[in-house]
């Protein structure tokens, strides 16, 4: 069911008008019509404003309600899980390249290291996707995977890149 019918039926068991709720929630009264008829769809804080009003639990107002769960879940997500695992990625990889050279490993061994933990967090990765709704897909296993991945993925490319860098710069 949509929020806009929950709302109605609710506001109807209560014997409230679309006025009233609308004056409740210091907003106008064509606000709340257009939310019952499915034009638009109220803000987060109107929808717990609505469930405090009506007593009746978040779940209970929206939980059917795909688009709406859609907008709210884009609304409150500052970046994407995609590019938390492409930013943490590239952290982790600068850091374990310097704890790397840190340790003294040298660069083939760095690139022998991580072709195994790369094919295991990557079968991870394909093993955790969920294909038809990838972003929306992404759970916190996959996130960490991801990340792994993407480090493991990236160390020997960035070294490589930083090695040939220093190496033009001293002539070798």
């Amino acid at each position: 069911m949509k929020i806009g019918e929950q709302i109605q039926i609710q506001r109807k068991l209560r014997g409230i008008s679309q006025a009233e709720l609308a004056q409740n929630l210091k907003i106008s009264p064509q606000s709340i019509s257009k939310w019952e008829n499915g034009e638009t769809l109220p803000s987060f804080s109107n929808v717990v404003a609505i469930s405090e009003m009506f007593d009746i639990s978040l779940d209970q107002l929206i939980k059917e309600d795909t688009e709406l769960m859609n907008q709210l879940e884009v609304k409150n997500s500052k970046i994407s899980k995609t590019w938390v695992i492409v930013i943490v990625g590239f952290i982790v990889a600068i850091i374990m390249i310097i704890s790397m050279h840190l340790l003294k490993v040298s660069d083939d061994n760095i690139d022998n290291l991580l072709v195994l933990p790369q094919l295991i967090a990557f079968s991870f990765i394909l093993f955790n996707i969920n294909w038809k709704k990838f972003n929306q897909g992404i759970n916190k296993r996959l996130l960490i995977w991801g990340i792994v991945w993407l480090a493991l993925y990236l160390i020997p490319l960035i070294n490589d890149f930083v090695a040939g860098f220093i190496a033009g710069f001293s002539g070798h």
